[in-house]
């Protein structure tokens, strides 16, 4: 048989029978070391091993069914092995390991002697063949304090080896706790067991720690196995006691400021709640309801807690397929075994009959209340009494109550269990006012940030209801009654501009929830806009919620509208400042791109996201965005490998037109970062292509552009090959399309060979001025740029022709000269210094074609990469194609190559240019605005946009006729700047608009009692504006602490308090007085400057009310504005005589008696000796 095997494997024979036997006397309370002989014998088992074998094999044949029940049991097995010897080795590794704690090797020794000896306690006979000993079974209980002793002796071990080791004890009490919960119906305990309170005292004792909640999950339900155990034993008499316990359990101190001890001893309380009669039951109930609303902040969110649990118990017994709950009797009342309910995985449930069967044993007992313990309750009332409980702390003066309050209502609203929906349908209301609705009118309002989220959560449930009635108008708020936006999002309009970063974070989760459901039509660009503004939101939360949301929204609901938006919001994230923010853009593009591609085996098999991707790549012209996240990529990750281009091999060529070019662009985009050598596909491709009469331009260049990339892994046949197919082409004239492209190629395919250039070049030359063919020396200037000798001044005159151009030039003529102009000036400065004032005079005339200002503004563009100092004197006119009133077509154009030059630093953003520049980022045009918020979030040092950033706002507040901006979009250009700089930067920048602007205006007040200026007024509410928004908030110090040894955290820790310090100071020595000081010149006048004023002074003084309280105090004026601000907007008054709402009405504590001080008698007097 297995299990004797296993268990000789543990040489008994060899133990001396004396040592078994002191043992035996000492009653499993004194352990001598083994005997030498039997420690020899042992020291080559394995005992971890042999441990574990026994355990399955007893498993394993208690299971059998080929064995018969006669030989399963003790009355057979004690005729085989030694049991006292078997009990007597397991004792002593039950001692030795807990004796020694800190060794894993002991401890793994008591874990699994322990299960062994449960293991051997499911054999019937157990109790007449003596293996239950209530001793030894106490010493198996005490490997639960495992995790604690090793917490306590935290000497032993660094934190990172503490954190492995307990987790790893943890891993293996759950098995332990498994077996436990087996064997705990078998023993059948009563209370008059010897040593039962050593069984409870170990199980209590771990139920007062917080150390991890798997531990709580261990031994909490067997806690609770033991407590109903007692209960239904003694009855009647036990219940006083019984309430005395839950009693303090709820009222006992001890750690219930941390949020993990309030989860796990409400747990406790509702798992013990679960045996009280009926009458006992509602009484705790009652005095629990009453809790909530106690003085101590601690015991209400206790007893909220218990009562969240009490609805959430009632929801899932009534989920139950079946009509009867599981651990019910037939009458309805719960069994103890509906207690146990943090089981370990996978291990089945087995119920415990032993309290129903003492309770019906002992009915006599129970009297009078035992119909009320056995009788089903009235589970409906009992959920309205909770309910309104919950709900009186909606009112709560803890903004964490009242969010915990809002939670649990909208949990409830999501139930789907049927009593409790018309419980909350009763609490509501059947009236035309909702109660919840006129909560959540008065939460959304809250001054914390968390409370008006939860509301905001509350209200979406409430309107999503499928029976609601429809939303009254006032609930809605809706700004267009005819418009399809969906009432939730409108109500919450607000919260995506509001103040606070979590309720902005929560409005972006609330409208990814709303947008996503399938059932709702599609998402609406006016809905996705509101989230990719925010993935330039001034918080990480908030733009890592808003990217996280466009992502998950394309993934669950793809659609051309949700990838433009994502293509403008998230896409443009990937030049983020904060690392995390780039990681997780990359993440999702990864997701949606590189992770989809498949091997190409036909159209229906293909997953469309990758290439409805890249089509809004190609479709927004954002090629630059996918070449940075391709070189990202394959820096962070491996997914930029050759398997990738296996896989877009086979779909080039495979489908159509417009696959061809996706692949091609994302093949350049991955080119730079692979090598690649196998390129008969590319090759084969190109050949192709150029087979066919009517070749696409924008295939060609992709294709050359991709050989170009790996033409240093092309082998010397394929080289000449392609450079003689190229040349050939070029000097056929039959390469009009991507002509610099291909000669580029060509010549990099034997550098040291370029007579052909020279030769086509001087050929077409001659053609062109004897002919005066403008397209004839478009040809000779393409080819000039690959030749070593450069061309003759006659190819210019054909192109200065342009200038009086001849009647017979149309317009494409006319604009084919400017470009050849341009690629002149690329190679001579003499040609540079005549074509650029004549661009410049083309660009300057509006009645010009537009081909030919286009084409100006690039060959202004190519001169400033060459000679800087030529273009200079001309840049007014570059940046006059920036106006409003300009093409569309041009200002894009002028964006994108003045961005260019930027970039490469050919020119260098100074005033007023900057300014102009830097007014793209409020443009309406998507493709304006773009290019010019890719170049200020990475380009664009932080230091310039420091240093310019209080002369933008004086600058953009003039009186200007070529540049209005409305405050909107002024704040939206500040937004952009401000999330570039630094704390320190932002402290820096505050101090300077305190003393250049509202000093500046407060002065400008001084002079008479006329009106400010219209610029002074307009750059004063901007800076007002500024000053109490999101960027100016004292920075939140990091609420865990990171690693030891972590440098950067600590960096991070340092600044951040310093600069909070700093700010502090500053607030007070600088931007308090500017305040005061301006609202007493404004405060006769009114008007809008004066109420945003007031509204800077509320927000000053709810983030520093410690520091500035006291000076705002002397101005009784300012505090009357200020109180009847927040009193105007809903938020409750932080200060003055202000009562709690909640112990307005409770009786004051009595104060503790102290007795009367006594002092130390005095110490005696020293006398000098006499000599």
């Amino acid at each position: 048989m297995a299990l004797v095997v296993k268990l000789n494997e543990l040489q008994l024979d060899r133990l001396d029978h004396g040592w078994v036997t002191a043992i035996y006397r000492t009653e499993f309370l004194e352990f001598c070391d083994l005997p030498e002989e039997y420690e020899r014998a042992i020291d080559s088992v394995d005992l971890n091993t042999t441990f574990k074998a026994i355990i399955e094999s007893a498993d394993s044949w208690l299971s059998s069914e080929d064995i018969p029940n006669e030989e399963k049991s003790w009355a057979y097995l004690s005729s085989i092995i030694q049991q006292k010897k078997v009990l007597a080795i397991l004792a002593y590794y039950i001692d030795y390991g807990r004796k020694n704690v800190h060794t894993r090797e002991y401890r793994n020794y008591a874990l699994l002697a322990s299960r062994v000896y449960f293991k051997l306690l499911l054999i019937p006979g157990f109790k007449v063949y003596h293996i239950y000993h209530s001793q030894l079974f106490a010493q198996s209980l005490t490997c639960l304090h495992f995790p604690i002793k090793m917490c306590d002796g935290a000497s032993n071990f660094n934190s990172r080896e503490l954190t492995k080791e307990v987790n790893y004890v943890l891993k293996q009490l759950l098995e332990f706790a498994a077996d436990l919960k087996v064997i705990v119906e078998h023993l059948k305990l009563s209370p008059t067991d010897l040593n039962f309170e050593d069984f409870l005292s170990n199980l209590v004792e771990i139920t007062g720690y917080a150390i991890v909640d798997k531990l709580h999950k261990c031994v909490g339900p067997y806690y609770v196995t033991y407590s109903i155990l007692l209960l239904a034993t003694h009855g009647k008499p036990a219940l006083n006691g019984y309430m005395c316990l839950l009693e303090h359990f709820c009222l006992s101190q001890d750690g219930l400021e941390r949020a993990e001890v309030r989860d796990l001893r409400s747990k406790l309380v509702v798992d013990l709640m679960i045996s009280l009669p009926l009458a006992s039951y509602r009484e705790y109930l009652t005095w629990l309801i009453d809790l909530s609303a106690a003085t101590r902040l601690c015991h209400r969110q206790l007893a909220t807690e218990a009562l969240a649990k009490l609805l959430g118990n009632g929801h899932e017994e009534h989920e139950q397929p079946a009509e009867q709950a599981p651990g019910t009797t037939e009458t309805g009342a719960p069994s103890a075994s509906s207690s146990v309910q943090a089981e370990p995985p996978g291990n089945d449930q087995t119920p415990n009959e032993q309290a129903s069967g003492s309770a019906q044993s002992d009915d006599d007992m129970l009297g009078e209340d035992a119909a009320s313990l056995l009788s089903a309750r009235n589970q409906k009332e009992i959920e309205e009494d909770i309910l309104r409980g919950v709900f009186d702390r909606t009112e709560d003066e803890s903004a964490t109550l009242r969010t915990r309050a809002l939670v649990i209502l909208t949990k409830c609203l999501a139930s789907k269990h049927a009593p409790l929906i018309n419980t909350i349908k009763q609490l509501n209301g059947d009236g035309g006012e909702s109660r919840l609705m006129a909560v959540i009118a008065r939460r959304t309002n809250d001054e914390r940030a968390v409370v008006r989220k939860a509301a905001a959560t509350l209200q979406q449930q409430l309107l999503a209801e499928r029976d609601a009635p429809p939303p009254q108008e006032q609930h809605l708020k809706r700004r267009a009654a005819a418009s399809r936006t969906a009432p939730e999002s409108e109500y919450s309009a607000s919260c995506y501009s509001d103040e606070r970063a979590a309720v902005r974070n929560a409005a972006a989760t609330l409208l990814q929830q709303l947008l996503a459901d399938r059932d709702a039509p599609p998402p609406q660009e006016q809905h996705l806009a509101i989230l990719v503004g925010q993935c330039r939101d001034a918080s990480i939360i908030v733009r890592t919620a808003a990217i996280t949301a466009l992502g998950e929204l394309l993934i669950e609901r793809p659609s051309e509208t949700v990838l433009n938006a994502f293509l403008n919001g998230p896409l443009h994230q990937i030049s983020d400042p904060e690392t995390k923010v780039q990681e997780q853009v990359l993440s999702l593009i990864q997701r949606l791109l590189i992770d989809r591609l498949r091997q190409f085996t036909g159209p229906e098999s293909d997953d469309p996201m990758p290439w409805m991707f890249l089509a809004g790549i190609i479709r927004r012209q954002k090629k630059q965005y996918l070449h940075k996240v391709c070189l990202m990529l394959s820096r962070s990750t491996k997914c930029i490998n050759p398997r990738l281009v296996d896989i877009l091999s086979s779909h080039l060529g495979a489908l159509n037109d417009e696959r061809d070019q996706q692949c091609l662009l994302l093949l350049t985009s991955v080119a730079p970062h692979v090598q690649y050598s196998d390129l008969a596909f590319v090759l084969n491709y190109y050949y192709t292509l150029t087979d066919n009469e009517q070749i696409d331009a924008k295939l060609l260049g992709l294709a050359v552009d991709l050989l170009s990339s790996w033409a240093r892994f092309l082998h010397a046949p394929e080289r000449t090959r392609l450079r003689d197919h190229l040349v050939q082409r070029l000097a056929a004239g039959t390469q009009t399309t991507c002509r610099i492209k291909c000669g580029e190629l060509a010549a990099a395919l034997d550098p040291d060979n370029l007579t052909w250039a020279t030769e086509l070049m001087q050929s077409s030359e001659r053609r062109a001025v004897s002919s005066g063919d403008v397209e004839e020396a478009l040809r000779a200037t393409d080819l000039s740029l690959l030749s070593p000798v450069p061309p003759g001044p006659g190819l210019l005159r054909v192109f200065l022709k342009i200038a009086d151009a001849p009647e017979d030039w149309d317009n494409a003529r006319s604009a084919t000269a400017v470009a050849g102009m341009a690629r002149l000036c690329i190679r001579s400065r003499d040609a540079a210094l005549t074509c650029a004032p004549i661009f410049a005079a083309l660009l300057a005339r509006h009645y010009e074609v537009l081909a030919v200002r286009v084409n100006s503004l690039v060959g202004l563009s190519d001169i400033c990469h060459r000679y800087t100092g030529i273009v200079e004197p001309l840049l007014g006119s570059m940046c006059a194609c920036l106006d409003a009133d300009a093409p569309v077509l041009l200002r894009r154009m002028a964006t994108r190559q003045i961005t260019r030059l930027l970039v490469g630093e050919y020119l260098r953003l100074r005033t007023p240019l900057y300014f102009r520049y830097c007014a793209l980022l409020a443009d309406e045009d998507v493709e304006v605005r773009e290019p010019a918020e890719y170049y200020v979030s990475t380009g664009l040092t932080v230091d310039t946009i420091y240093h310019h950033f209080v002369e933008s706002v004086l600058y953009y507040n003039q009186d200007q006729d070529e540049l209005e901006l409305s405050f909107d979009k002024r704040q939206q250009i500040y937004d952009v700047m401000l999330q570039r700089m630094s704390l320190a930067q932002r402290l820096n920048v505050q101090c300077r608009l305190a003393r250049d602007v509202l000093d500046a205006a407060a002065d400008a007040a001084d002079d008479g009692d006329e009106e400010l200026p219209p610029a002074t007024s307009a750059a004063l509410l901007d800076a007002i504006t500024i000053l109490a928004g999101p960027w100016m908030k004292l920075p939140k110090k990091p609420q865990k602490p990171g690693e030891v040894n972590d440098i950067d955290d600590l960096q991070e820790r340092v600044t951040t308090n310093i600069v909070s310090h700093k700010m502090k100071v500053q607030v007070v020595e600088v931007l308090v007085p500017a305040v005061m000081r301006l609202y007493a010149r404004l405060r006769p006048r009114g008007g809008q400057l004066n109420t945003r004023l007031v509204q800077l002074a509320s927000e000053l003084l709810k983030d520093y009310e410690p520091e500035i309280k006291e000076i705002f105090e002397d101005n009784v004026e300012l505090m009357d504005s200020i109180q009847k601000f927040q009193n105007t907007i809903g938020v409750t008054v932080t200060f003055g005589n202000v009562r709690n709402p909640v112990t307005r009405s409770a009786p004051a504590e009595p104060e503790t008696p102290r007795a009367r001080r006594v002092r130390a008698p005095p110490p005696a007097r020293r006398r000098a000796l006499r000599a």
